[in-house]
């Protein structure tokens, strides 16, 4: 990435923009970071080798494949409405060389995948998937909030060494380093750590929970569970990943919702579990997390989990503001206004700080 300059994030609190409240809710862990603290604090008494006998359940790395060859195939750029226009903006979002960074603001990168879709299984695992959802959790120590923020996945931004394309195909080309590199660059946001899980395996944590409790639509009962009448239901681990990708009766948009509120109802049941039921989900969980955290950093933030479990937490998403989709080859296609976007996502992530000068590791 080229040198970055910096600038001073504005005070103005542009999240008044929106058209509903949000939901300011404490106490609530962020599930994918919740499973890896809460299971360590509950052995953070425990000698060493028992703790690493724990970490060493975690795959540290990036995902294991390779690059379909029929990717580039698959995901050629053909005119759409707005095309010209869209790509001019990239462009021009390109030039723009600040990186925001500050030492009071960690960033993670949580990235669903589902390699048990993958059609092409080779030796050493599936081809690279595209990504199925994508999180920035943000913890801001100087505000006590963390921030858990949605990245569509149809928004259409540039993938280092391969043209314009949507955001969730940056995973299919290099993994969550690929991913990683291009919400940087595009969004504007270091990132200092990723989390991926596979989506395959993720109903398995939650049956190993009891099921979890979600307020449906009649729209989405329909779908999920085949009854069209709308009410809280305990859904088990196949009907919570089906709620979590349903795109048919809305859009994108809403099924990050749907997401996040997956993630809130697993968090909450994990709030509920003992430290016994914790402990006895980790052949379950740990295998399905892949992650360029080490071990000790791991148990540095499992030390500060008491204080994440006391702070706001807020809900977002990027775009912020809903923007018409574009079809390309009868795929749903976002176009951003970066200028627009990037403001926002910066005063909610950084409000009240100034940026810092990052210096690669």
């Amino acid at each position: 990435m080229a040198e970055n300059k910096y600038q001073s994030v504005e005070s103005e609190d542009i999240r008044g923009r929106r058209p509903e409240k949000r939901k300011k809710k404490k106490n609530k862990v962020i599930v994918i970071l919740a499973l890896l603290l809460a299971l360590f604090i509950g052995i953070s008494g425990a000698e060493f080798l028992f703790i690493n006998s724990y970490l060493n359940k975690i795959n540290y790395g990036d995902t294991v494949g390779e690059v379909n060859p029929e990717l580039d195939k698959e995901e050629e750029v053909v005119e759409f409405e707005g095309k010209a226009e869209a790509d001019e903006a990239i462009e021009a979002n390109l030039n723009d060389n600040t990186l925001w960074y500050n030492s009071q603001v960690y960033n993670i990168l949580l990235v669903g995948v589902d390699l048990g879709e993958e059609e092409k299984v080779m030796f050493e695992g599936a081809y690279l998937p595209r990504s199925d959802s994508m999180m920035i959790l943000s913890i801001n120590s100087s505000k006590n909030i963390i921030n858990l923020v949605s990245l569509s996945r149809a928004s259409y931004v540039s993938i280092p060494g391969h043209g314009n394309k949507r955001l969730n195909t940056a995973h299919a080309y290099g993994g969550a380093k690929m991913l990683v590199q291009t919400v940087e660059e595009n969004y504007k946001i270091k990132i200092d750590r990723y989390i991926t899980v596979d989506m395959a395996n993720f109903p398995l944590l939650i049956n190993a929970l009891g099921g979890v409790s979600v307020d449906l639509t009649s729209a989405e009962a329909g779908i999920v569970i085949g009854s069209a009448t709308s009410g809280t239901y305990n859904l088990n681990g196949d009907q919570a990943l089906a709620y979590s990708r349903i795109r048919s009766i809305d859009n994108d948009r809403t099924r990050t919702s749907r997401q996040r509120k997956v993630i809130e109802a697993i968090a909450t049941k994990f709030r509920q579990s003992s430290i016994k039921t914790l402990i006895s989900l980790v052949d379950d969980v740990l295998p399905m997390v892949t992650t360029n955290f080490t071990k000790t950093e791991i148990i540095s933030q499992a030390a500060k989990a008491p204080t994440y479990l006391k702070m706001q937490i807020n809900e977002d998403i990027i775009p912020h503001t809903p923007y018409p989709l574009s079809l390309r080859d009868g795929k749903e296609v976002l176009i951003l206004n970066w200028d627009v976007e990037k403001k926002y996502a910066h005063n909610l992530l950084y409000s009240g700080l100034q940026p810092e000068t990052y210096k690669e590791k």
